[in-house]
């Protein structure tokens, strides 16, 4: 979410169904590199404060995702050469627990309102620390999240399987075979 866009107030933030599936804009290598996403790319201000954007992909409108990742890239066309989308299930991101057994992250729906400037976004979600923790307790949330990101596709790819009304399953640069839902 750009800084120019703004949460719609009006709407209550709920929590994500744990059955969706959720989205995250990536840039190589800005954020990926060897074929990993590095932890860097998950800002400990957004897990504390703003939360950590991502959409949910069954309201994503993927026109707005590939303008998103033009804008974005054309502000740092050095580090942000490729782009990618991890692909991930909400549950399991919301199981998640700290050493101390308390549940890592909250993941709530934050649809963002048109401005001047950007369109609205209903598919507009976040991630943040599920409790007031330090930074030190940030980075150590940060490293259970990264799993969840590996599983990414390059956005070109995922634009041109969202097109294909036959496509059963989404390609992933991941090492294991897919066994994810259909796309739509």
């Amino acid at each position: 979410m750009s800084g120019a866009e703004a949460r719609d107030i009006s709407e209550p933030i709920e929590a994500i169904p744990h059955e969706e599936w959720l989205l995250r804009l990536n840039f190589n290598p800005e954020h990926i590199r060897g074929n990993e996403v590095v932890p860097s790319a998950i800002s400990l201000t957004d897990l504390k404060v703003r939360g950590y954007s991502v959409d949910r992909e069954h309201l994503v409108d993927i026109k707005l995702v590939t303008d998103r990742a033009q804008e974005q890239a054309a502000n740092r066309p050095e580090d942000r050469k490729e782009s990618f989308l991890s692909r991930f299930e909400c549950g399991p991101v919301c199981g998640e627990v700290d050493a101390d057994g308390k549940v890592a992250f909250c993941v709530q729906a934050s649809p963002v309102i048109a401005t001047a400037n950007h369109p609205a976004n209903p598919a507009h979600a976040h991630i943040k620390s599920a409790i007031p923790r330090g930074d030190a307790g940030l980075r150590k949330i940060r490293m259970l999240l990264i799993p969840h990101l590996q599983r990414f596709i390059a956005l070109s790819d995922y634009v041109r399987g969202a097109s294909n009304d036959d496509l059963r399953t989404v390609p992933t640069t991941s090492p294991e075979p897919s066994s994810e839902p259909p796309l739509g």
